[in-house]
């Protein structure tokens, strides 16, 4: 197909060419914008998984811990292990997950029962049973089966080739880190083959022992208003990452047919307005529809994210086919130059359907490498 008619003018080959620098530069520019927000996303959530697995990171938004005992402390050590059985439900919209583990102490403090004592740091123990326990000659075991519903903020800037960090953290209700220090039992602790979540895989999973500062003396008057209490946490981390890109095409499948249908403008006459408009038109609404039922699966924190990336660039894309059908109109109608409405349709096709291609492509790719 020849894209520049030989009959134009040299005005009309002028236009085209700097139609088609423009429209060119214009997906370079938003390619480029839209491809360095998902790297900055992508790199983000990394900083972020790193920082929470790291016994002496400091967290974005959180607090500073104290990272070293007072002096003189010597606390009793708990060895804690956990073994991730089921995962009952999980919510990216909600923020929660529910998780059912076992659980169990190793102690050799006659006065402690770390199994009684224990809480779920940022979630609610909805069952405990007690499996069996040990004590004989100053040694101290204890298991648990614990159903638990966890609050989670699921970072869904990437949704849908998103991954996360699903941790279940213990901290003793009473004792302080001074006189009580869990030691993860990481020879033990593992989790279930049977551990299964729709459209995710569990790539690892770690266990540390991190320190957690208060900030305050909860009002206590026999404390002074700069006493921070540390408590040992016990946080066990179990990594998700997408399987494959099956969903990323189920949830985008529509926005690609709005986005191809629109495409089809170019070759209709621009002087049959209705079908030449109408499918542009037509796409555009799909594509604002797409865009709804996509935000839908997850919860919406306010910031630009790889969904809305890729549904605005559908949106622009489809807008700009009905930018051109409106140039090509005048050309073909008022100026009554066919060759040269022709050749703008074959020329934007072409860029269009390249730079909209090329970038569709690499949005996951860079959302997942």
């Amino acid at each position: 197909m020849q894209l520049i008619n030989p009959n134009i003018s040299p005005s009309g080959r002028k236009f085209l060419i700097i139609w088609a620098i423009l429209l060119t530069l214009f997906f370079v520019v938003i390619g480029a914008f839209s491809l360095t927000k998902i790297d900055q996303l992508k790199t983000a959530s990394a900083a972020r998984h790193a920082a929470r697995m790291n016994p002496t990171a400091i967290e974005v938004g959180r607090t500073a811990p104290e990272l070293f005992l007072p002096a003189g402390s010597n606390p009793s050590k708990v060895k804690v292990g956990i073994y991730l059985d089921h995962i009952a439900s999980i919510s990216i919209a909600d923020n929660t997950w529910s998780p059912e583990f076992y659980l169990w102490f190793k102690w050799d403090n006659d006065n402690l029962d770390p199994g009684e004592t224990f809480d779920i740091i940022e979630g609610e123990v909805i069952s405990k049973q007690k499996l069996s326990e040990y004590h004989k000659h100053g040694e101290h075991y204890a298991k648990y089966l614990v159903k638990a519903q966890i609050t989670k903020y699921f970072d869904s800037l990437r949704f849908p080739v998103d991954d996360h960090i699903l941790s279940i953290v213990i901290e003793d209700g009473k004792l302080p880190w001074k006189d009580l220090e869990y030691v993860s039992d990481a020879e033990h602790s593992s989790i279930s083959s049977r551990v299964k979540l729709p459209g995710y895989v569990v790539t690892k999973h770690s266990l540390i022992m991190k320190p957690h500062t208060y900030k305050t003396n909860f009002g206590d008057p026999r404390l002074s208003s700069t006493n921070h209490a540390t408590f040992s946490q016990h946080l066990y981390g179990a990594t998700i990452s997408r399987d494959g890109l099956g969903i990323y095409f189920k949830i985008f499948l529509g926005l690609f047919a709005a986005v191809s249908i629109s495409l089809l403008a170019f070759f209709i006459k621009p002087t049959d307005v209705d079908p030449r408009f109408g499918l542009g038109v037509g796409g555009f609404f799909g594509a604002i529809a797409n865009s709804l039922l996509s935000i839908s699966f997850v919860a919406d924190n306010g910031n630009l994210s790889l969904l809305d990336i890729v549904n605005n660039i559908a949106m622009i894309t489809i807008f700009l086919t009905l930018v051109e059908s409106a140039v090509s109109l005048y050309f073909f109608d008022i100026r009554h130059n066919v060759a040269l409405s022709r050749s703008l349709d074959h020329i934007s096709f072409f860029i269009i359907v390249i730079a909209y291609t090329v970038i569709n492509i690499f949005i996951p790719i860079m959302g997942t490498i």
